[in-house]
């Protein structure tokens, strides 16, 4: 949920300021506000360095965590040795890279001496060229005796030639050769050893990873500490201090708790409409990792509602819808379920994104019941999945609703299966399209009829999910009223245009003619003019879009303590 946020005027005695800005870091409720034009300071060197060298041990394999101690400076040394060695492997592979690239250009010419080719050039009094030109125009060349054919590779032939000056020849290229193959070979043999013993210092580092991450949390809670008493204002011929800040509403007894003893006062302010007021979001089970999901994507204003829930469940249906197979499901889920048992000590986000692989992988088993989906296995109607598949069951309602019907679609299907014309009822219908292809037993009506409802059913859950949206916020927007009725109409009344059936036939809701009708008249009601929203309304829905903070309390770059990272932490909106 999103909770308020309040505007505090604080005010103290000067000699006050480092106990009261210890005690606000530590309890990490409190967002002060920077006087209004002022910009942010660049980020300290220090924590640059920690927090690049931190996202390349992210990406290395997990080793036994460093238990040893050491201070700033030596957690500067590993972060530091941790980039250049990183720079080194970088520039290794990428030399490995032009090696290989070089090896197999001049290999077709095999192992020589340039010793020797310079000696043949002194002696004979010639230069000696490479070549190379397509196969494919070989044997529309004319060579003269001068020209040697060396072999083929690929589509390519090789040459050299021997003439007293250089030679340009048709449709042929000259390649320079700066090492011959057996110099390259030993040179790519080093480059790879460097890289191996490059690769395996910097993996020795990885252990190291919570104890640099300790020691930027301390550097950003210096830094932040710094910025914040930057912000200060001295009335009074320095004898006092005042700051501005932003706290939750549900909050403001730590508030008071951090100034309690203290000559410190705080006061209650009135929001004014210049101010970018922040947003802070609290949630709790489910919706603790929607709201993880929310942030991925954008984060509301103050005057929104939390979207947290709504989107952790539809996004656990769409990636079931995605993926759309049980049996890839099963292997997420025993993935997931064993990340969560090997790693016990998870906490945060981290534990967090274990239980949403276990809920994703989840819905793909329960989409791949729903929808008799395995591994792409064709599962028979008559098996133990194909009677408790939803699917499976709304196929045989609409073989059942056009067997009855005799309509456009019985009668091609009749005409495709000659037998069909003798079925009792629906499921005599359905079972008799059976037909064998490559050895193997296929059911052709089924799979269309599935194909169809599985497309009209994400086109049903994309108009409610889009119809949900605007109810949320129909009170703010009453032309959502006209939307919803135009999607409805839509859905109603265009099966009759493309000539198709909807679930609301087959399952009896409603029959076709009245369908037809009732949504051409949605349409007509909701096509009709809506009045236009200012742009003066949406900014003031949004009114952190023009703050160059950004919308949440736990992005602000001068947010003095963590709130939402705990006691020590800042989330200062590195990515670490």
């Amino acid at each position: 949920m999103i909770i308020n946020v309040k505007k505090y005027l604080l005010i103290g005695a000067k000699e006050e300021i480092d106990q009261f800005f210890l005690r606000s870091q530590q309890q990490g409720i409190i967002e002060f506000i920077p006087p209004s034009g002022k910009r942010v300071i660049e980020l300290p060197p220090e924590v640059q360095t920690l927090s690049h060298a931190i996202k390349i041990l992210r990406k290395l394999p997990v080793k036994k965590l460093y238990e040893g101690e050491g201070d700033r400076d030596y957690a500067l040394e590993i972060a530091e040795r941790i980039l250049e060695l990183k720079s080194e492997v970088e520039r290794l592979a990428e030399e490995k890279r032009l090696v290989e690239a070089e090896i197999s250009r001049v290999a077709p010419f095999g192992d020589f001496s340039m010793d020797d080719i310079d000696f043949i050039e002194r002696e004979s009094g010639r230069e000696v060229q490479f070549f190379c030109m397509k196969t494919a125009k070989r044997h529309m060349t004319n060579f003269t005796d001068e020209v040697i054919y060396v072999g083929t590779d690929y589509d390519l032939d090789y040459f050299i030639a021997l003439n007293r000056t250089p030679k340009v020849y048709p449709d042929m290229i000259e390649m320079r050769i700066d090492r011959p193959l057996g110099e390259l070979q030993t040179h790519l043999s080093f480059v790879k050893e460097s890289l191996h013993q490059m690769e395996a210092e910097l993996k020795g580092f990885a252990g190291y990873i919570d104890f640099l991450h300790n020691v930027l949390i301390d550097h950003l809670n210096d830094y932040h500490l710094h910025i914040a008493k930057k912000d200060l204002l001295f009335p009074l011929d320095n004898i006092l201090f005042a700051v501005e800040a932003w706290v939750p509403e549900n909050k403001t007894h730590i508030l008071f708790a951090v100034i309690d003893g203290m000559a410190v006062h705080c006061e209650p302010i009135a929001i004014e409409e210049s101010d970018k007021v922040p947003t802070y979001m609290q949630n709790k089970g489910p919706q603790r990792i929607g709201e993880d999901l929310v942030r991925i994507y954008d984060i509301p204003a103050t005057t929104d509602k939390d979207p947290s829930g709504w989107v952790f469940w539809f996004f656990a249906l769409f990636f079931a819808m995605i993926v759309a197979d049980g049996g890839y499901g099963l292997l997420y889920l025993g993935i997931a379920v064993y990340l969560k048992f090997k790693y016990r000590s998870l906490k945060g986000q981290a534990k967090r994104f274990v239980t949403l692989a276990i809920i994703l992988s989840t819905a793909c088993v329960l989409w791949g019941v729903v929808t008799a989906s395995f591994f792409g296995i064709q599962i028979q109607p008559k098996s133990w999945i194909g009677k408790i598949s939803v699917i499976e069951h709304l196929v045989q309602k609409k073989a059942d609703y056009h067997f009855e019907a005799k309509d456009d679609v019985e009668k091609e299907w009749v005409a495709k299966f000659p037998h069909l014309s003798t079925a009792q009822n629906g499921e005599e219908f359905l079972d008799g399209a059976v037909a064998q292809v490559k050895g193997r037993t296929v059911y052709p009506m089924m799979d269309a009829f599935t194909n169809t409802i599985l497309l009209e059913f994400s086109l049903v859950i994309g108009m409610l999910h889009l119809t949900f949206s605007f109810l949320r916020y129909l009170f703010r927007n009453w032309a959502g009223i006209g939307w919803i009725a135009f999607m409805v109409g839509g859905y109603l009344y265009f099966p009759h245009t493309l000539k198709a059936t909807s679930f609301l036939h087959f399952l009896g809701i409603i029959d076709s003619p009245t369908s037809t009708a009732l949504g051409l008249q949605l349409i007509y009601i909701g096509g009709g003019d809506s009045p236009p929203v200012s742009l003066s309304a949406k900014a003031a829905r949004r009114p952190w879009r023009n703050s160059q903070y950004g919308p949440s309390l736990c992005r602000r770059p001068l947010l003095l303590a963590p709130l939402c990272a705990g006691p020590r932490g800042i989330d200062h909106g590195l990515d670490i």
